[in-house]
């Protein structure tokens, strides 16, 4: 664990959790318990506000209840594991929540008070919501991982959706068209070289001792670069081999592939993949989790 973290909890979950229990007096407007802890109105009525108001989200009352049921079973869970998230480690959060809206702590707990919200309730939140963390990470340790096969696949699958980027290195030839010279014939002469064209290498010398011919520096471009037209003419061109002659303001023209190559997956895509398999992952393995969770604990519907 992270050193940061080792600090941020420690071996319990406080808040004194008894075993199942009487609903006290101060809590007999309960909507629901979880292992004698219960979850009131007032907690119902907290919580729809705050995921309003903090989130910006909409929360209906049943969804509500539910979403403070699980928060009861991810502190007890992180009790019987040995986790206690400190006041300290909630203070950081509801601070970095504060700074995030731009106010200092006081204007944020009026701004709450002001919108109907208890600091104490989105403090409560953020300590169910650190416990989690903690325990997703344990579970992450025991094989929720991405397996290099995994990501692998997904890269593939990606791949297949984009268009694929290729790399050129090509060298320009142009057929002059002299004035009082046919382009008919121009073009012929270079439909002859192209059928002599040797390669890259070596195909070239002979051309420099055709008349009218000027063989343009090489370059490297990119597929993304180009129009599609010149794509689809230099991707059914063999490596080696010139193109079919076109006609271009220099005159007749043919195009040399020397070398194709495809781009390699780039970092950024293969972080990208990544990441989106693992927030998938956490996220299925934490429903399963808590649903998990639940079938541990007496959990009780009181209206």
């Amino acid at each position: 664990m992270n050193t940061w973290f080792r600090r941020l909890l420690l071996p319990l979950l406080a808040l004194g959790f008894a075993g199942a229990a009487a609903v006290p007096a101060s809590a007999q407007n309960a909507v629901a318990t979880v292992d004698g802890l219960p979850i009131t109105n007032f907690d119902v009525a907290q919580r729809i506000r705050i995921v309003q108001q903090v989130e910006g989200r909409r929360m209906d009352r049943r969804t509500a209840i539910q979403e403070l049921i699980d928060d009861k079973v991810k502190l007890i869970q992180a009790r019987r594991s040995g986790y206690r998230v400190t006041e300290e480690g909630v203070e950081v959060e509801y601070n970095r929540i504060a700074k995030s809206g731009g106010r200092d702590i006081k204007t944020f707990d009026l701004a709450l008070r002001q919108a109907g919200i208890e600091p104490a309730s989105l403090r409560d939140k953020i300590r169910a919501d650190l416990a989690w963390q903690v325990l997703l990470r344990d579970q992450a340790r025991k094989g929720a991982q991405v397996s290099p096969e995994e990501l692998e696949k997904a890269i593939d699958e990606e791949m297949k959706k984009q268009k694929p980027i290729v790399d050129y290195f090509l060298r320009n030839v142009v057929f002059v068209v002299p004035r009082g010279v046919s382009p008919g014939a121009r073009e012929a002469a270079a439909n002859a070289a192209r059928a002599r064209f040797s390669g890259c290498e070596t195909g070239f010398d002979e051309m420099r001792n055709l008349p009218e011919v000027a063989i343009r520096q090489a370059t490297f471009r990119s597929s993304d670069q180009m129009n599609d037209a010149l794509l689809k003419l230099l991707d059914r061109t063999p490596v080696g081999k010139l193109t079919p002659p076109f006609r271009t303001e220099q005159g007749i023209e043919m195009v040399a592939v020397c070398e194709r190559n495809p781009r390699p997956v780039s970092q950024a895509l293969r972080t990208e993949v990544m990441d989106r398999l693992s927030e998938r992952r956490v996220t299925d393995r934490a429903r399963s989790y808590i649903a998990e969770l639940r079938k541990t604990m007496d959990i009780r519907m009181l209206r």
